[in-house]
């Protein structure tokens, strides 16, 4: 599931929750799986120690580079490091 598909289904969670009287079984059996998604989530959301130093690399390498546009997160390590191997070769022909 993605990011997005997980807050859809968050959302639907918590009208259904909302229609239910308090107390119900079925009311915090929904309270369960909302928190359970709340925390996929959140994993989705947190980079890897590796994934975070390879994106602050990037992101000294190009202090221009459009952080709002683009989830550097969703990329894999691979990808990551291949950038900033082409930044470098980059930066080294220009100078």
């Amino acid at each position: 599931m993605g990011e997005r598909d997980i807050k859809k289904e968050i959302r639907k969670l918590k009208k259904l929750k909302l229609q239910l009287h308090a107390g119900t079984l079925e009311r915090l059996d929904l309270e369960h799986k909302i928190k359970g998604l709340k925390r996929q989530l959140k994993e989705l959301n947190t980079p890897e120690p590796e994934k975070e130093k390879l994106i602050v690399e990037i992101l000294k390498l190009e202090p221009n580079f459009p952080k709002d546009l683009v989830d550097l997160r969703k990329f894999t390590d691979e990808q990551l490091q291949k950038h900033i191997d082409i930044v470098k070769r980059k930066k080294g022909l220009n100078f």
